[in-house]
């Protein structure tokens, strides 16, 4: 079976479970997405989001970044808001945020308006970032997580990686595990990447979605994928968020560099979901 019949008969049974709540759901046109970690993503006529969650819905989590989303609505930034939750918890349904996702290419190609974008995400970032962790049990240990993944994912690097590149990577842990024994931890989004930023053209207005990830943790790991940005737009989120905090942009640099080794172990490991074992390699080893 090839697969785009498979991926259709995905959509057809997630169909299936939204028609025996909901009833059926009239649309024109739809996006189905399946290359995400957790869950399935169905975004109908650009105006309601279905996400389907593989191993079911854990509410207590999803109303806790409910209530983030929630704390922060007073924002400039349009933010996903929560239409019906499945009682079967396969479920959640959500109102479509509209805008074009920020990838380093969307910048590229509007530079008139790439200091304004930059802006508008260091702004948000600041909000988020002093948002009060009082109430909000989100998840924690980052740093930990990645040493318990690195036992096993060290053998497996051992397989593929030479002696000196095994050298550079334990260096590079070490370095990791000492600097964030002391790091201020503060309310991140998480999985603040290209496909969950997005700009709208005609409010100039942004975007955020997919707070999944949401947790207390290093600000740095917010700011992972600006390496990949023009310096012009980069500088601009970086001004516009105003931290005092030197190492920022060094340390976000070494979270892309912690998930270049993710995404050679899992490669190893035949994760489907990943990309080519050179890629995560480029990611880790190639200087930015």
């Amino acid at each position: 079976m090839n697969f785009d019949k498979m991926k259709q008969q995905l959509l057809e049974r997630k169909l299936d479970l939204v028609k025996a709540e909901m009833g059926e759901l009239p649309y024109q046109t739809f996006e189905f997405i399946t290359t995400g970690c957790e869950k399935d993503v169905l975004v109908l006529d650009k105006k309601t989001v279905i996400s389907f969650y593989r191993d079911g819905l854990q509410v207590d989590s999803y109303g806790v970044r409910q209530e983030l989303i929630r704390r922060l609505g007073n924002t400039e930034t349009a933010l996903p808001e929560c239409l019906y939750i499945s009682p079967t918890k396969d479920f959640v349904v959500e109102k479509y945020v509209p805008s074009y996702r920020i990838t380093p290419e969307y910048v590229k190609g509007h530079q008139e308006n790439a200091t304004h974008i930059g802006r508008s995400i260091g702004r948000f970032l600041r909000q988020l970032h002093m948002e009060s962790k009082q109430g909000l049990d989100l998840k924690t240990g980052f740093e930990q997580d990645a040493r318990n993944d690195m036992e096993e994912g060290i053998k497996l690097l051992e397989t593929k990686l030479s002696e000196s590149e095994m050298s550079q990577v334990m260096d590079f842990l070490n370095l990791y595990y000492t600097i964030s024994a002391s790091i201020q931890t503060c309310v991140v989004h998480g999985d603040f990447h290209y496909n969950n930023i997005l700009w709208d053209e005609n409010t100039r207005r942004l975007g955020v979605i997919d707070f999944n990830e949401g947790g207390i943790e290093d600000p740095a790991l917010d700011f992972m994928y600006m390496c990949y940005y023009p310096e012009e737009f980069r500088h601009a989120v970086f001004e516009e968020y105003g931290s005092k905090d030197s190492s920022l942009h060094e340390r976000s640099q070494m979270y892309d560099r912690i998930y270049g080794l993710y995404d050679m172990i899992e490669t190893i490991q035949n994760n489907p979901r990943k990309p080519d074992f050179q890629k995560g390699y480029l990611r880790f080893f190639e200087k930015r």
